[in-house]
């Protein structure tokens, strides 16, 4: 539906270092500061009325320039850690995912230079140090620390055979959207909600980062009223400090299996694709990640 580039980055711990509650709002809060430092020319607070906010990488891939309410439609996301809520010793190696859209891949070269950084610089509050080893795309090595940026070319997203049931499971929380609150009780979820707020995330990231799909939303509501849907998921509770808004965030989403069970053939691309883009608030932060399984 529009290029993908699905990175997987490698990092060697040179200090102790122990995950916050949720470690992708960490990642993405270390590397943003990072980023802007290395790529903002004119050192504004804010890239609110920047002259140079149309062209800057920076202000193109982390903070977007339409308006607040695009946060959630941002070029990138990260996904989480298999190693979340652990503790990494010092000398250990541990891994994360990161996800670039679009007109956010030809940004490559300053973003891997920026987690290059950002692990130099430490992670959490802790400023535990650390040293990037490789960022990979599929099984390709393309960048490593002092060595020139290898060839990549984005890959079309793997289709997954899907039978009549599928099943979701959520690794971190799904924030969903609906009449203007979040849902956070799972007996209120219905397969039109999950699935229309997937195919709408989809449609978004194309219109802003890539060339607008023309998804026909009517045909897949109709087609989303005739799947079940069975639940097992339970509130996750928690919260993040936002230096911006200099308070903290309710970040309440839900956790566990959605299973989807009808005639999904309409939806096995956004299925597949929603694996690396997410599904609902805050994905760039790694929110509403799945892992999509048929049994």
């Amino acid at each position: 539906m529009f290029p993908i580039l699905d990175l997987k980055i490698e990092v060697k711990q040179h200090e102790n270092l122990q995950f916050p509650e949720y470690a992708g709002s960490m990642l993405r809060g270390s590397f943003g500061h990072t980023f802007k430092r290395l790529a903002c020319i004119t050192k504004q607070k804010e890239c609110t009325g920047c002259p140079l906010s149309q062209s800057c990488a920076y202000s193109q891939v982390f903070e977007g320039v339409i308006n607040s309410e695009e946060q959630s439609s941002l070029p990138y996301i990260i996904h989480m850690p298999k190693e979340a809520n652990r503790f990494i010793a010092a000398g250990q190696t541990w891994q994360f995912g990161m996800t670039l859209v679009g007109k956010a891949i030809n940004q490559l070269p300053i973003i891997a230079y920026a987690w290059q950084k950002t692990c130099e610089e430490g992670f959490s509050k802790d400023r535990s140090q650390a040293e990037l080893k490789s960022i990979y795309h599929h099984d390709q090595i393309i960048y490593q620390p002092n060595k020139s940026l290898a060839a990549h070319t984005p890959s079309p997203v793997k289709l997954k055979p899907l039978e009549s049931v599928v099943h979701l499971d959520f690794v971190s929380p799904l924030r969903i959207q609906h009449n203007n609150y979040i849902v956070l009780n799972p007996e209120e979820l219905t397969a039109p909600i999950v699935l229309i707020a997937l195919a709408k995330r989809i449609q978004r990231l194309a219109e802003l980062h890539a060339t607008p799909i023309n998804l026909d939303i009517a045909q897949l509501l109709a087609a989303a009223q005739q799947i079940s849907i069975s639940t097992h998921l339970k509130r996750s509770t928690m919260t993040r400090y936002s230096n911006r808004q200099q308070r903290l965030m309710n970040l309440d989403g839900l956790i566990g299996r959605i299973s989807l069970t009808g005639d999904l053939s309409l939806f096995s691309e956004l299925l597949s694709l929603g694996e690396l883009v997410h599904i609902g608030k805050n994905a760039t932060m790694g929110l509403g990640q799945y892992q999509m399984s048929l049994n």
